[in-house]
């Protein structure tokens, strides 16, 4: 018989889960390469909700992720647009397009593991995740995120 954790364990463990991959899809940031960053960064978030549907004992599916997490983080795509235009000139691509890029996708992973994780703490799933509904707590989240990333930027 699996021992499930308590609900405050639980939590704890799903909060380091989501920092450590914001860190890392934040790394995939600052490949100096448009769309491969991006391809990246939507790698460790299909990883990272593996992991926390993996903690909450919730039956995971890969192509269900991925659809949900393209539908959550579309409004994304147009503030990734400056970042990966600026990767393409040689010079200050890494400089601003790549820690424009590592911001935004540190803040959206975060964003899309906290909005999972409160969903299930609620008792859901993915089958029963609903992306329009989430849409309001995931921007919330996000900018959490990226007020955190921005600190951290601070930092180093």
């Amino acid at each position: 018989m699996k021992k499930t954790p308590s609900k405050q364990i639980r939590s704890g463990q799903a909060n380091k889960l989501i920092k450590k991959y914001a860190f890392g899809s934040g790394l995939f940031g600052y490949i100096p390469f448009p769309v491969v960053d991006a391809l990246g960064i939507m790698a460790v978030q299909r990883k990272m909700l593996f992991h926390l549907a993996k903690l909450y004992d919730i039956p995971f599916s890969r192509s269900l992720a991925k659809d949900l997490l393209r539908i959550l983080a579309g409004g994304i795509a147009s503030r990734t647009a400056v970042p990966m235009a600026i990767k393409v000139i040689p010079g200050i691509n890494v400089l601003f397009g790549s820690t424009g890029m590592a911001a935004i996708g540190s803040a959206s992973t975060y964003a899309a593991g906290k909005t999972f994780k409160r969903h299930f703490d609620e008792g859901g799933t993915l089958e029963d995740f609903n992306p329009a509904r989430e849409k309001e707590i995931f921007e919330q989240e996000l900018k959490k995120g990226m007020t955190l990333s921005q600190k951290k930027g601070k930092k180093s």
